[in-house]
C-alpha cells in the first residue's frame, strides 16, 4: 500500500486531544492519509491544562494540600474517557502512579528536577493511552503506541537538564524497523529520556520538538503541527485584529519568528526540518480545510516584514564597568559567567561602559536562584541591574536592512516608550526593541497597522482570522461579466483591449450606499471614472460628484448643465489661487486641505462658505501611495493648526461650514466612518458655524476570495449611534471606488507567451499605459484567462504589457491555464481609478471605454 518512504509526522497539541469531536478529526485526517497511501505517526500533547495542573500539583504536594486538585486531575480524564465512550479504569494504573510520587514529594517536602519531569511526563502518557484507545476503534487497522523515551535521548554534552533537554535527530534505522510493520504510531510529545532512562521534558512547548525529532529519524517525507490555529500569523490574532495568516516561510524566517517569541511553534522544532529537508506545515484541527502555513527552503531574496512578534516576561541584566573600556577579553569573562551557571543569553548590546543582555526564556528554564548566584558572581567584575517584566517586540523578515527606510517611519511610536534595548541581528532577520510589559500590545498594534495592515498586496499574505472565520455565504450566482461573457467578446471582435462597463451593476452599487440612512449625502469621485453614461447613471440616482479640478468641474457642467450646484463638491490639493477663485465664483462647495490659502489669500473667501479638511493622523490603505493620512502624506490640515485659523476666519466673516477627513482606501472596517464622524464632530466645537461634517471614503470592495464585504447596515447603525450623540450635523461621503470599481473590467488580447526558466510570462496588447494601478500602488487585481476559463490552472503566470517598463505587470505568479496567442484575458475591479489613469507612455493608446 505505502513504502518505507512515506511517513508523515502529525502532531497534535493539547486542544486537539481535549475532546471527542478533535478525536474524530484526528481520526479523519488519518483516514485520508492512508487512503492516499502514507504512513501516519501521530506525536501529541497532554490534554489541554494538564501540564499546568501537574506542574501545581507539585507544589501543592511539597506543602500536603494536594488531594482534592489530583482528583479534580483524574476527574478531567474521567469526563474525556465518558465522551469517548472508552473503558473507565483505562487509566487507572496511571492514577495509582501519579499519586505515588506526590505522596513521596510530600513525605520528602523537596522535589528534584528528575521527579518533577517525572511527574510533568505523565499528561502524555495518559492522553497516548487514551489516544491509541480511541483510535484502534475508529480505524480500520492497528494502532502502534511506542513510549518516545525509548527513542529520544538527551544530548549531554554539559549536564543533564532534566526540564529542557535537546535531542538528537539524525535518521534512526532501528526506530523506522520498528514501526514499519504498522502504519499508523502514536507516541508522546514533550518527553524522552537519559542514557540512564530517567525521564526529561523538552521544555514547555516541546512536543514540537518532539515531532521534529521523531521526523528526522524516520526521514518523514513531512511534518504537520495540527494545533487551535489555522497557521502563523503576522502577529497574534487575538490582539491584532488585521493580523493576516502568512501562508509561506523559509526556515531562516521562521526560526527568527518562532525565536521572536511567535508562540505557534517551539523554536527548537525547525533545525530539524530544515536540516533533514522536511517541509513543515501549521494546521488548524478545529478549520482542518485551510491549508495554513508551509515552511520549507522556499528562496525569499525581498525585503519584506512578515511578522511583529513579542516574548514578554523577560528579564534583562545590564552590566556596567569603567573596567571594560579597551580591555581585551572582558566579555569572554563575562559571558564565561554565564556558562558557568548555564544560563543562555538571547539579545546583546554593547557600549564602551556597558553590556545588556536578555535571557533566553523560550528554551531555557532560569530560575530566581540562578538569576541570584548569576548576579553575585557578576557584580564581582561589574555593576549588575536586573530588569524584569520587560517585551522584546520584534519586526521580522529577510533582509530588514534594505527596507529600513521604509519602515523608519515606525520609529515614531517610540517616542512615548522606553527602549531599554535595541537590537538588529546580524542574520538580517529582524530590528528588536525591549520594552516594558505593559506597553507591548499596543507597540505592536501600532507596528502592525504602519508596517503590514498597510503593506502592498503579497501572494504570501493571506486572509486575517476575522476574514477566516467568516461563514462562506452561499454562492448567488456567477459575476456579471461571466453572465455576459459573449457580449464581452463580442466587444472585442474588432479591438485588442477594451475597458467594459456594466451600468446595472453601477446602479446597485449607489442603492447600496444609498441604504446608510445616516447619511444625507453621497458624491460620486469623479476622478475614479469620468466616462459620461457612468456619470450619467450616478446623475440619474441622485447623487453628487466630488471633484479635484476645475477640469472636472468643467466636465459636469458640461454634461449636466442645469445641474443643482449644491451636488458638486470641490475637494483641491496644491491647487493655484485662480482654481480658488473660479470654483468660487460658480457657486459650487469647496475644501481646503491647507492653512495657506486662508492665511495668504484670504479676501478670496471673504463672506464666502468653505470646508475645512481635516489630517486623521493616521493612513489607511494597502499601500503608502492611497493612503492620505499623516505627516507623510500631503493631505489635509493638521487638528493643533485649526486654531492658528480662528482670527483670520472671524476678521475677513469667513463661514466655516464643514469638516472633511479622509484617510485612505480600499477600507473594509465598517466602523471606519463612524470614527472619523466621531473625530470631526469633537473637532467641529472650534467652529460653531460648522453644520456638514464630510466622512470622505475610501469604501473598500472584495477583492479576494477570503476578504470578508462592507455591510451597510452595520456602517448605517455605528453612523446612527454617532448622529444620536450630534444630531446638529449632516453626514456626507464619498466612496471612492466602491461605485464604480467592480462595475468594470480591462479585457486585454494575448499577443505572446513566454517561459523564462520557473517563470511563465503572458503578454497582453496593452500593459500600465492602460491600468496604472499595479505598477504605482502595487494593487491586487484577479486575472484570467476569459477564453480558458473552465481549463485547469498548470502555472503561476506574471501578467505583462507591451511598456518597454519592467514595472509593467498586472499580475505576478496568477494560477493560470496553458496560454495561446490570441486569448482573451480579462482583468477584474477595472471600474475605477483605470481608464482615468490612462497615458500616451510609449506612444501606445491605451484601451477605450464600451458600456454594456
Amino acid at each position: 500500500m505505502s513504502n518505507n518512504n512515506s511517513w508523515q509526522v502529525l502532531k497534535f497539541g493539547g486542544t486537539s486531544v481535549s475532546s471527542r469531536d478533535n478525536w474524530n478529526t484526528i481520526a479523519a485526517i488519518i483516514k485520508r492519509k492512508r487512503a492516499k497511501g502514507k504512513k501516519v505517526f501521530v506525536v501529541h500533547s497532554a490534554v489541554s491544562s494538564v501540564s499546568n495542573r501537574l506542574e501545581a500539583l507539585i507544589t501543592l504536594a511539597q506543602s500536603g494540600h494536594y488531594d482534592e486538585p489530583y482528583q479534580e486531575l483524574v476527574s478531567l480524564h474521567q469526563r474525556l474517557l465518558q465522551e469517548m465512550e472508552l473503558p473507565a479504569m483505562l487509566l487507572d494504573e496511571q492514577y495509582a502512579y501519579l499519586k505515588r510520587l506526590l505522596d513521596g514529594i510530600h513525605l520528602l517536602g523537596e522535589v528534584s528536577d528528575r521527579i518533577r519531569a517525572l511527574v510533568m511526563s505523565q499528561g502524555e502518557l495518559w492522553s497516548t493511552t487514551i489516544g491509541q484507545t480511541y483510535l484502534n476503534q475508529q480505524l480500520e487497522e492497528p494502532v502502534n503506541r511506542l513510549d518516545a523515551r525509548d527513542f529520544l535521548v538527551a544530548n549531554e554534552e554539559y549536564r543533564v537538564d532534566y526540564l529542557c533537554a535537546s535531542c538528537d535527530f539524525l535518521q534512526d534505522d532501528a526506530l523506522i524497523q520498528t514501526i514499519n510493520a504498522t502504519p499508523v504510531v502514536i507516541t508522546q510529545g514533550f518527553i524522552a529520556s537519559t542514557s540512564e532512562e530517567e525521564t526529561v521534558l523538552l521544555g514547555r512547548g516541546g512536543s514540537d520538538s518532539s515531532a521534529a525529532y521523531f521526523a528526522g529519524k524516520i526521514a518523514a517525507e513531512r511534518l504537520e503541527i495540527w494545533t487551535d490555529v489555522p497557521g502563523i500569523f503576522t502577529a497574534n490574532p487575538n490582539h491584532v485584529n488585521n493580523a493576516r495568516l502568512l501562508k509561506q516561510l523559509n526556515y531562516d524566517e521562521a526560526q527568527e519568528m518562532a525565536s521572536a517569541g511567535a508562540k505557534i511553534l517551539h523554536p527548537r522544532a525547525i533545525r530539524p526540518a530544515q536540516i533533514s529537508n522536511i517541509p513543515l506545515y501549521i494546521r488548524s484541527t478545529i478549520e482542518p480545510g485551510i491549508a495554513g502555513t508551509i515552511i520549507n527552503d522556499v528562496e525569499n531574496r525581498w525585503g519584506m516584514v512578515k511578522a511583529i512578534t513579542a516574548k514578554e516576561n523577560i528579564t534583562l541584566i545590564s552590566m556596567e564597568s569603567q573596567g571594560m573600556w579597551q580591555q581585551p577579553g572582558f566579555l569572554a569573562d563575562i559571558f564565561s559567567i554565564f556558562k558557568q551557571h548555564q544560563v543562555s543569553v538571547d539579545l546583546v548590546s554593547t557600549s564602551e561602559t556597558n553590556i545588556t543582555v536578555s535571557l533566553d526564556n523560550l528554551t531555557q528554564v532560569v530560575s530566581e536562584k540562578q538569576i541570584k548566584n548569576l548576579s553575585l558572581d557578576l557584580s564581582r567584575m561589574c555593576r549588575v541591574n536586573i530588569m524584569k517584566n520587560c517585551s522584546a517586540v520584534s519586526i521580522v523578515g529577510k533582509n530588514v536592512r534594505a527596507i529600513l527606510h521604509k519602515i523608519a517611519p515606525a520609529f515614531s511610536i517610540f517616542e512615548t516608550y522606553k527602549v531599554y534595548l535595541l537590537s538588529q541581528a546580524a542574520s538580517d532577520l529582524n530590528l528588536t526593541f525591549v520594552i516594558d510589559d505593559e506597553h507591548c500590545n499596543k507597540v505592536i498594534t501600532a507596528l502592525h497597522e504602519l508596517l503590514i495592515t498597510n503593506n502592498p498586496n503579497s501572494e504570501i499574505l493571506g486572509p486575517t482570522a476575522k476574514e477566516l472565520k467568516q461563514v462562506e455565504q452561499a454562492d448567488t450566482g456567477s459575476k456579471w461579466w461571466q453572465d455576459n461573457k459573449e457580449t464581452i467578446s463580442m466587444c472585442l471582435a474588432k479591438r485588442d483591449s477594451a475597458y467594459i462597463y456594466h451600468l446595472d451593476s453601477v446602479r446597485q452599487n449607489i442603492h447600496n450606499l444609498q441604504s446608510i440612512d445616516a447619511v444625507e449625502r453621497i458624491f460620486f469621485a469623479v476622478k475614479s471614472n469620468n466616462n459620461p453614461d457612468v456619470l450619467q447613471v450616478a446623475y440619474d440616482n441622485e447623487i453628487g460628484f466630488e471633484t479635484v479640478s476645475c477640469g472636472e468641474v468643467e466636465h459636469i457642467l458640461n454634461l449636466f448643465p442645469t445641474i443643482d450646484k449644491s451636488r458638486i463638491f470641490f475637494t483641491p490639493n496644491f491647487a493655484a489661487r485662480q482654481e480658488y477663485q473660479t470654483i468660487l465664483e460658480k457657486g459650487i462647495r469647496l475644501t481646503l486641505d491647507s492653512t495657506y490659502p486662508i492665511k495668504e489669500w484670504p479676501e478670496i473667501f471673504s463672506g464666502k462658505e468653505v470646508f475645512l479638511r481635516v489630517d486623521p493622523n493616521i493612513g489607511k490603505g494597502h499601500h503608502e501611495n492611497v493612503r492620505t493620512a499623516g505627516a507623510t502624506s500631503k493631505f489635509g490640515i493638521p487638528i493643533y493648526e485649526l486654531e492658528e485659523l480662528k482670527p483670520i476666519i472671524e476678521q475677513y466673516d469667513i463661514k466655516v461650514v464643514g469638516l472633511h477627513a479622509h484617510a485612505g482606501s480600499g477600507i473594509l472596517t465598517n466602523e471606519h466612518w463612524a470614527e472619523h464622524a466621531r473625530l470631526l464632530a469633537e473637532t467641529a466645537s472650534i467652529f460653531p458655524s460648522v453644520k456638514y461634517l464630510n466622512l470622505g471614503g475610501g469604501f473598500g470592495i472584495k477583492e479576494r476570495a477570503q476578504q470578508t464585504e462592507l455591510t451597510m447596515s452595520q456602517i448605517d447603525n455605528t453612523l446612527q449611534q454617532v448622529k444620536a450623540e450630534y444630531p446638529h450635523y449632516e453626514l456626507w461621503i464619498e466612496p471612492g471606488r466602491y461605485i464604480s470599481a467592480n462595475t468594470g473590467v480591462l479585457v486585454s488580447r494575448v499577443t505572446q507567451v513566454k517561459q523564462k526558466q520557473n517563470y511563465y510570462y503572458v503578454g497582453l496588447s496593452t500593459g500600465m499605459n492602460s491600468l496604472m494601478r499595479p505598477a504605482l500602488y502595487g494593487s491586487y487585481h484577479n486575472i484570467v484567462n476569459l477564453s480558458r476559463l473552465d481549463e485547469s490552472k498548470e502555472h503561476l503566470a506574471t501578467i505583462v504589457g507591451p511598456i518597454c517598463e519592467s514595472t509593467d505587470k498586472l499580475g505576478v505568479e496568477i494560477p493560470f491555464p496553458e496560454t495561446k496567442e490570441g486569448d482573451l484575458v480579462l482583468i477584474e475591479n477595472a471600474g475605477a481609478y483605470g481608464r482615468v489613469m490612462a497615458t500616451q507612455y510609449n506612444m501606445r493608446s491605451p484601451a477605450e471605454e464600451v458600456c454594456i
